[in-house]
């Protein structure tokens, strides 16, 4: 029954917080799969030689068995030989048995000694991997210094395909970072996830908080009602500021992958990077976001431009919407989403509504915060604190709608990926899921006290100052939230681990 009224509604005056406590269960519940595209990462299950292996005969070929299909645009393998020089090998190719396995033929002579493979990969999700180990070809093992009977043949017939090496092997091993260099894990590439997580969370609390909440107060107040249009103003304004971090980021997260596919060798390369976007699901993503990032600011551009609340406005923010749609069903395109072993459509489905759940959640949240606070408190002062209860009665049941969502979605993941209860604390993924969770302990604190000091003081002028206090605590946490997330998807998780 509690339930159902918060679904409803409220009445004037009626203050939400019964309500968030069903949010705040709701998002606890979540955080046991809230990641917004956290799935797993290509990984080397096996090689042939194997690492450490010791040989009494010179392989001819380099087999490396993946965790998922590897896309051969982004793979590269080099043979380093004792004296520190790279033997000649042929173009990567898939395994006539397995597309998950990568072959390479060695094209040249090995004397006996210390051997090092230098592999780098990369699936659809574009998180790049790499690696490298060692096998020793023993003294007086079959074949040391022969490069075999086949060996000139397949030096011809490299040295005519010699173009076709060139635009596959992107960049020479040696000259890339190699273990803990820079990748989708690494800190500033982690920020740059940050950036666009938080700018395409506010772009969907903006157009939830118009959409939504704003419709929700016009049919309590009077629609000609100037909070309402002051509002609008904000929001549209907002969204612009929202937009143009999108795309700022967008371009960083460009040059970021560009770094941790190429190395900084080829990162400005314009042929490595059209590549990169036209052969990978990774760039097809990043170039749909794109074009979600160019619908959304034409839309926000037109409501701006346009009397609020008109249908002229009604228009400009229909474009806005259909763009950010776009926007959060491509995230997954370009994380993770796309390497989902099982179910992929189904897996970037749910990942988009996740983003949309926690976009019109906490976003809109943040928007009740800068846009429709500001608006209600520059009203005459006898309607400031009843117009701010309004606003936050009419902000209750969206908040609760996105908070099911994503329930819903992380509950989905959560079966797709945590896979048991003990991977919470005994993998990283799990680790820094607890992490996420205490920070939502934080949040749940916050409605805690909006329940006990908030709730009987709305509709007056000291609720409107606690209630934006209260709200910019849970706004900061969940900034920090998006931080642990930006996290969270370079994290291999529980179920890959058992790959």
């Amino acid at each position: 029954m509690q339930l159902d009224r918060c679904l409803r509604t409220p009445e004037v005056g009626t203050p939400i917080f019964p309500c968030r406590r069903w949010i705040g269960a709701l998002a606890i519940a979540a955080m046991l799969a809230s990641p917004v595209d956290a799935y797993a990462h290509t990984r080397l299950k096996r090689s042939s030689p194997s690492s450490g292996a010791h040989l009494s005969v010179v392989p001819r070929q380099i087999r490396l068995d993946f965790s998922e299909v590897p896309d051969l645009t982004f793979t590269t393998v080099q043979l380093v030989d004792p004296s520190g020089r790279p033997v000649r090998l042929s173009v990567p190719a898939y395994a006539a048995d397995s597309k998950r396995s990568v072959v390479v033929t060695i094209l040249g002579g090995m004397p006996a000694g210390d051997y090092s493979v230098v592999w780098q990969a990369a699936s659809d999700d574009g998180h790049p991997v790499r690696d490298r180990f060692k096998f020793v070809v023993a003294p007086g093992a079959a074949g040391v210094g022969v490069s075999g009977p086949e060996s000139a043949r397949s030096l011809d017939a490299a040295a005519a395909h010699g173009s076709q090496m060139e635009s596959t092997v992107h960049q020479d091993p040696v000259a890339m970072p190699e273990g803990n260099g820079f990748g989708a894990d690494s800190f500033l590439y982690v920020l740059v996830r940050w950036a666009l997580f938080t700018g395409l969370l506010l772009t969907i609390g903006v157009v939830a908080f118009r959409q939504l909440v704003l419709r929700f107060l016009r049919r309590k107040e009077d629609p000609d009602s100037p909070m309402l249009s002051d509002a609008e103003r904000r929001a549209a304004r907002i969204g612009h500021w929202a937009v143009g971090s999108l795309a700022i980021g967008l371009a960083l997260r460009l040059f970021a992958q560009s770094v941790a596919m190429h190395g900084t060798a080829g990162m400005f390369d314009v042929g490595l990077i059209s590549a990169m976007l036209v052969k990978t699901l990774w760039g097809r993503g990043w170039l749909l976001q794109l074009a979600g990032i160019v619908i959304t600011g034409y839309g926000f551009y037109r409501a701006s431009r346009a009397v609020p609340l008109s249908p002229r406005s009604g228009h400009g923010w229909l474009i806005a919407t259909v763009g950010t749609v776009l926007l959060a069903f491509t995230t997954g395109l370009a994380g993770h989403a796309a390497a989902a072993p099982k179910l992929a459509a189904l897996t970037l489905f749910a990942d988009g509504l996740h983003v949309i759940g926690g976009g019109g959640w906490l976003g809109s949240l943040a928007i009740v915060l800068l846009a429709g606070i500001p608006a209600a408190l520059a009203l005459p002062e006898p309607e400031r604190g009843p117009m701010v209860a309004e606003l936050v009665n009419a902000f209750s049941p969206t908040a609760l709608m996105f908070a099911g969502l994503v329930t819903a979605t992380g509950v989905f993941a959560a079966w797709m990926h945590l896979g048991a209860l003990p991977a919470l604390w005994q993998t990283p993924y799990g680790r820094t899921l607890l992490v996420k969770l205490a920070l939502l302990s934080v949040m749940a604190f916050t409605g805690a006290f909006n329940w006990l000091r908030v709730k009987p003081t709305l509709g007056h002028a000291e609720g409107a100052v606690l209630i934006r206090r209260s709200a910019t605590v849970e706004v900061i946490v969940g900034i920090v939230i998006l931080l642990v997330t930006a996290v969270l998807v370079a994290t291999p998780t529980a179920m890959d681990m058992k790959m």
